[in-house]
């Protein structure tokens, strides 16, 4: 006779003592925490996609800041003004740029401190990449216990009806065809 594993799935605060016993839990129940799991899991995903593009528009633009401290002022470029539309320009200083705080706020900036922003910015999107990337991994992995704890919970009420007879299962028995 198999017994059942005590599954413990953490709460929100992460703490696996103070987590919830799943063996204690209905197959309903456990179904729902799924979901629930695989929600947060997709959001979690959504967020992670979001800061890896915040990631690249950061190196792109650092890499910007170098191409443009080569250039001369007065040199013709075009301008995005969007991703398909274009306008013509000129360089009027490669000493300063104008840099996007945040909230629609933007200050001239010199080439390093340019630089030494957005590689600040850089530095904190990694970390937070990091941690995402961890809780992800947490997220799933706690998806694969409840789904592990289903199936073994089906298995065994599966298993209590096929021993109780066909009478007690309330089904019909099968039939082989010939």
């Amino acid at each position: 006779r198999t017994r059942a594993r005590a599954h413990r799935v953490p709460t929100a605060m992460g703490d696996q003592q103070g987590g919830i016993n799943l063996a204690q839990l209905s197959l309903e129940q456990l179904q729902q925490l799924k979901e629930a799991l695989e929600q947060e899991v997709q959001q979690l995903q959504q967020s992670f996609m979001q800061l890896r593009h915040v990631r690249s528009r950061y190196e792109a633009s650092r890499e910007a800041i170098a191409k443009f401290a080569t250039r001369e002022p007065g040199q013709e470029l075009l301008l995005p003004l969007t991703n398909s539309l274009y306008v013509p320009g000129r360089i009027a200083s490669v000493d300063t740029f104008l840099v996007d705080v945040g909230t629609g706020y933007f200050i001239d900036k010199s080439e390093g401190q340019a630089r030494d922003f957005l590689t600040r910015k850089l530095d904190l999107v990694s970390v937070q990449l990091a941690d995402l990337e961890t809780a992800l991994g947490n997220k799933r992995h706690n998806v694969e216990q409840v789904r592990m704890v289903i199936r073994e919970k089906a298995q065994r009420a599966r298993a209590a009806q096929g021993q109780a007879g066909p009478s007690a299962g309330g089904g019909m028995p099968t039939v082989k065809e010939e």
